[in-house]
């Protein structure tokens, strides 16, 4: 009984306690949130796109059928029948015989066919400003007798030279056999001989470096045909360039 009394005067007491706070929470003011309204920057909004959100389709599964293995069949191997081997057959050797080549005959070129070929390409050579010496098979015997005196010399010549002394050779002889006299004493003693002379001939017409290259068995021919040459080249045809002139003598006496 002592512990009931207290009990109840302290339920009375917080009873009271209770009712008190209540009254008070009904007499305060309520506290207005007002918000300060603050200026906005338009260049600073940012406008963001909405996205309309997927369409959650259900996934159509496609049935896939399963793959039908597929096996190949092989087919019965054919017996493969051996090969018989070839019948070697021999072969007769055939000896071809050569056909006898045809002897191709060169035209006989006469004397008057040469004669006529050397005319035109003398003229050839005259109206060429660099003429061709002609081959010695196309010249005469007398004209190759003369060529003959050089030997060797022949060949150092130029193409000029050779077509001069070609084409003046002989007529440069007879001038000289025109102009030559038999010595008395040649006449008397009646003694045949043979010499050979040269000297070079320049365009001017004069002569140079005359003398008896091989002497005949008489000077006094030596000495004639000497005199006969120092008149004559006066008329010798003129050459392009200094030529060297070689040629034999033959003198005769009946």
């Amino acid at each position: 009984m002592k512990l009931i009394i207290p009990a109840f005067i302290l339920s009375i007491i917080l009873h009271l306690l209770f009712l008190m706070n209540f009254e008070t929470k009904k007499t305060e003011p309520k506290k207005q949130n007002k918000q300060v309204e603050k200026p906005i920057n338009k260049s600073a909004v940012k406008y963001v796109k909405l996205k309309p959100k997927p369409e959650n389709k259900p996934k159509v599964i496609e049935k896939t059928e399963p793959k039908k293995s597929i096996k190949k069949v092989e087919r019965p191997k054919k017996f493969k029948e051996a090969k018989k081997p070839p019948k070697t057959v021999k072969k007769r050797e055939v000896v071809k015989i050569p056909k006898p080549k045809k002897e191709i005959k060169e035209p006989k070129i006469t004397f008057k066919q040469r004669e006529k070929d050397i005319e035109k390409r003398s003229l050839e050579n005259f109206l060429l400003a660099e003429p061709i010496p002609l081959d010695k098979e196309m010249l005469d015997e007398i004209t190759k007798s003369y060529l003959d005196l050089y030997g060797e010399e022949y060949n150092s010549f130029t193409k000029v030279q050779k077509v001069f002394i070609q084409n003046s050779i002989k007529s440069i002889v007879q001038i000289t056999r025109n102009h030559y006299r038999f010595p008395e004493l040649a006449i008397k003693l009646r003694k045949n001989d043979f010499n050979i002379v040269e000297f070079v001939l320049h365009p001017n017409g004069d002569i140079s470096n005359l003398r008896i290259v091989k002497p005949g068995n008489y000077s006094f021919y030596d000495k004639s045909i000497l005199e006969a040459i120092e008149i004559a080249y006066k008329d010798y045809p003129r050459p392009k360039e200094p030529t060297k002139i070689k040629f034999y003598i033959t003198y005769n006496v009946y």
